[in-house]
């Protein structure tokens, strides 16, 4: 059973690195989180089968005690950071929707997907509104977001993160598996679909595992994947994003054009 001090400890190790967490939870709804994920980890004898938030957070914990590495913290920065961002809009209350969602998650999806799907969320959001976390589709399946365009046209997108080996990459053989992996989730969420329908759908890729050596290689099919179209390709795609850690101190979400030029990021960061 976890102790008072305990929580006194993980909520100010949050108000440490992750204080506009506390722009959507009240202490007491975090405090609850904290206690049913301590309850969740001795359910698995200390751990969850996934690298999901919980085991992140206990990572920071961890990290902030011995003070190895600023790895987690940075990833923990990020996450403040699109926190703050997303108070500057007016849907706060369906972004709390999203947030508790990548909290409870407990069961499956990696740390670095909610980093992804709040990410994508902020960068849509820029030129649209958000509408809804999560919603069923009349074919049953699930899409992660609804935004609508300023002419009020809804727009359906998923969020997919790609994990790749670095070491299995053949240069020949990248587009075709970038491009079935595209397809196959697209077709996953649009199968039996009305045209009409099908035709808002997007696809939003995050790439993780991907060395910048690769990405500069694939640079141009990577910069035309937003150009994709469903009779061509059979999928349709937002540009690809990839998480990035500049020289170990700035975790965040970069555009293509930002990896292959990095005087870009220097401005952006200026």
């Amino acid at each position: 059973m976890i102790t008072d001090a305990r929580i006194t400890y993980s909520i100010g190790i949050t108000k440490l690195y992750f204080p506009k967490l506390f722009n959507y939870l009240t202490e007491k709804e975090f405090e609850t989180f904290i206690r049913k994920a301590y309850n969740h980890t001795s359910d698995f004898n200390g751990g969850t089968p996934i690298n999901n938030f919980i085991n992140q957070f206990f990572n920071l914990l961890e990290e902030h005690h011995t003070n190895k590495s600023k790895d987690i913290r940075n990833e923990f920065g990020y996450f403040n950071y699109l926190l703050g961002e997303f108070s500057k809009y007016s849907n706060q209350k369906k972004f709390k929707n999203l947030l508790l969602g990548a909290l409870y998650n407990f069961d499956r999806n990696n740390f670095h997907h909610s980093l992804g799907e709040i990410g994508a969320c902020l960068d849509l959001s820029q030129q649209r509104t958000f509408q809804k976390y999560e919603q069923t589709l009349v074919n049953g399946k699930s899409i992660d977001f609804v935004f609508s365009t300023n002419e009020g046209h809804l727009v359906y997108v998923d969020v997919v993160t790609i994990d790749y080996d670095k070491s299995r990459y053949e240069k020949e053989k990248f587009q075709f598996f970038l491009d079935k992996r595209l397809s196959d989730k697209f077709l996953s969420k649009s199968n039996d679909l009305e045209k009409e329908i099908k035709n808002d759908i997007y696809i939003y890729p995050i790439l993780s595992g991907f060395s910048i050596q690769i990405i500069k290689e694939q640079s141009e099919y990577l910069m035309n994947i937003n150009n994709s179209t469903i009779e061509k390709n059979n999928y349709q795609s937002f540009s690809p994003k990839a998480f990035g850690n500049i020289q170990g101190t700035f975790f965040n979400l970069f555009s293509i054009e930002e990896i292959i030029s990095p005087e870009l990021i220097k401005n952006k960061t200026s």
